[in-house]
């Protein structure tokens, strides 16, 4: 796709989106301790067959549609939801200077809403750790991995791993301060990911001092170097989003979202050996 029309159907995208100001809105409104309620007592009351119909109404929107990730057992019960954002003016911050404003830029967010219920606590989080610049969705479209038909879906997934690993990224060893960038293998390309400080340009945001995982680019096949082949040797995602990873001489096959501890630790050593300290935007090809 030629790169201007990339350009505009990725403007279109990020209008599209639902402004990011709608989560601190539901956020600060009374359906978010009413559906805090109603999670706790489905979940003493074992009602997970009506848990969707009765906690729609007091989280959708601004998410959407809720879901069960995996069935109730007597040790663990979970419901969850999610919404992709807009924030036009996303606001980078020097990753060595305290509050100091970089740029900004146009991006989209993921959010992602879950309450858990063990035997100990109930409890909610909202996790808003993965984030894609408007720069990265052009690409998306000029270099072939999505097209305008499918684009929601590709940008979801993309993000969806950036959560994931961000995730598994706090759980290194690598200093949580910094600022690392990060080559994740994808149908054949690879994204550039990179430890950001980042707000959505929200007045005292949510989400504070967050540092997301926010994809910068995406490379197709002929631009990866030798070099880069085996900085992302092993790892291989899917179009669903399934991970393979070829580490240390064993191979774990993992289905997004449903990792285990032993997944986990799999992933992490080799995301530590893929790290390295953030380059220039100038490489944000």
């Amino acid at each position: 796709m030629y790169e201007g029309l990339a350009k505009g159907y990725a403007t279109a995208f990020v209008r599209q989106q639902t402004d990011h100001g709608a989560i601190r809105a539901w956020l600060e409104s009374p359906r978010r301790p009413q559906a805090f309620k109603k999670f706790a007592l489905s979940s003493q009351l074992g009602h997970e067959g009506r848990i969707i119909e009765t906690m729609t109404p007091l989280v959708c929107p601004p998410f959407h549609k809720v879901f069960v990730p995996a069935p109730w057992s007597k040790l663990v019960k979970s419901v969850g939801a999610h919404l992709v954002t807009a924030a036009p003016e996303t606001e980078v911050f020097r990753s060595d200077q305290v509050d100091e404003l970089d740029f900004d830029e146009r991006s989209v967010f993921l959010n992602n809403l879950f309450y858990i219920a063990t035997k100990e606590s109930v409890d909610s989080t909202l996790l808003t750790v993965a984030n894609m610049s408007h720069h990265t969705i052009t690409r998306l479209l000029q270099r072939g991995l999505a097209d305008e038909q499918n684009l929601d879906y590709f940008v979801w997934l993309s993000m969806a791993i950036a959560r994931d690993l961000a995730q598994i990224f706090g759980l290194t060893s690598l200093k949580q301060d910094e600022a690392y960038d990060f080559l994740i293998p994808f149908m054949g390309g690879a994204f550039v990911a990179r430890t950001m400080k980042v707000s959505p340009g929200i007045e005292k945001s949510y989400q504070g001092d967050r540092w997301v995982f926010s994809l910068r680019t995406f490379l197709e096949e002929g631009m990866l170097k030798a070099g880069d082949h085996e900085r992302i040797a092993g790892m291989d995602i899917e179009s669903d989003g399934t991970m393979q990873l070829r580490w240390l001489g064993r191979t774990r096959e993992m289905q997004r979202g449903i990792m285990r501890e032993d997944d986990v630790n799999h992933i992490k050593g080799w995301l530590q050996a893929n790290a390295r300290p953030s380059r220039p935007r100038a490489h944000d090809r």
